[in-house]
């Protein structure tokens, strides 16, 4: 009897289960990284020169996990751990706002803020991230690595910006690149007609490769030559170029067209060693970098801008010596307090 009883219930039990539906979830489930990548380490925040107006450069170690993607078996899964997808680079400024100025890919240790003000200071942050984690970096409140930081945008120029302009073109044309005597006339062509198109002298436009496919033409554009002012600089003509390449230009038209333009121009902070006096006090009135005393010609220079405001033309960031974003009186008694010092390591600094 008991028997009968138990194979009734299995068989009643075995048609709601018949009757029962099978429910399949089939929406995504995310995965949440919580580890943070390491911080970045020695970020500095140094004031920069940059075709004349100053800005602040940063630099920095990349963080310990950047290009790094640690893989581990968890549960016969394959997990990422610890990678860097980029960097953010944030700013504060005197009233305590925070400002994020750029987000950067991974691999990147550079940073120029051309968007600050003579005689303001500033706090930089460059925080390392991935895709569920930003860290901040790891400074102690008042320690050597926290003031590095910050920055007041005036006084001696720390670094120099430079920039390279440079580009790559592709050409609707089937140059056979191992035709030597074919290679030439059209490379003298390309330089001919873009220096036609821009305005400028043909020995600007420096080709640095060819190739195959439709022709990529790799250039770069430098800056005029000191004695013709009247040109414009690299990047002023990188940016025509741009605009004129936009418009449908026809000026290579007899080489096969235009069918793209890449813009490669890199920029780099070179460190500047500092003019000193014999008692190792820093000079800022050697503007000429020429001989090794500050002299009338530093101060010709140095009165071809007096009067300046920033903005204006004329206005070169060197010579507001006493940062308010003009060059007065204020300037003027700072360089006479130098005008007539010797620099001691002037050829250190020119390399003499």
């Amino acid at each position: 009897m008991l028997k009968r009883a138990l194979i009734v219930a299995l068989l009643v039990f075995g048609v709601h289960m018949a009757d029962a539906q099978l429910t399949v979830y089939s929406e995504p489930v995310a995965a949440v990284d919580n580890i943070p990548p390491a911080p970045v380490t020695n970020l500095q925040a140094l004031v920069a020169m940059d075709s004349g107006e100053r800005s602040v450069g940063l630099t920095w170690n990349l963080s310990a996990d950047d290009a790094l993607s640690f893989q581990a078996s968890v549960g016969g899964a394959v997990v990422l751990s610890g990678d860097v997808r980029g960097y953010r680079v944030y700013r504060i400024d005197e009233g305590g706002d925070e400002l994020l100025l750029a987000t950067l890919s991974s691999g990147i240790s550079e940073y120029v803020d051309s968007t600050v003000e003579d005689g303001a200071s500033y706090i930089y942050s460059v925080r390392s991230f991935d895709l569920d984690n930003e860290t901040e970096i790891d400074a102690v409140a008042g320690s050597d690595e926290d003031r590095a930081r910050m920055v007041l945008v005036g006084g001696t120029t720390q670094v120099v910006v430079e920039t390279k302009i440079k580009a790559s073109m592709r050409i609707d044309s089937e140059l056979n690149l191992e035709d030597e005597e074919a290679v030439g006339v059209f490379t003298n062509q390309f330089i001919e007609r873009m220096a036609a198109l821009l305005s400028i002298s043909p020995q600007r436009i420096i080709i640095t490769g060819l190739a195959a496919g439709s022709v990529i033409v790799s250039f770069e554009i430098a800056e005029p030559d000191v004695t013709s002012a009247d040109e414009f600089s690299a990047t002023t003509v990188l940016e025509t170029l741009k605009s004129e390449v936009a418009q449908g230009t026809d000026a290579f038209d007899s080489l096969g067209g235009v069918l793209s333009l890449e813009d490669n121009s890199t920029s780099q902070l070179v460190p500047v060693t500092a003019p000193l006096d014999r008692n190792g006090d820093l000079i800022v009135g050697w503007f000429t970098r020429e001989g090794d005393q500050v002299d009338f010609d530093d101060f010709f220079l140095f009165a071809d801008h007096f009067g300046t405001a920033q903005g204006e033309t004329g206005y070169d960031a060197r010579f507001d010596i006493v940062p308010n974003g003009r060059i007065d009186f204020g300037d003027f008694f700072r360089f006479a307090d130098d005008f007539g010092k010797v620099i001691a390591n002037a050829s250190v600094i020119s390399g003499g």
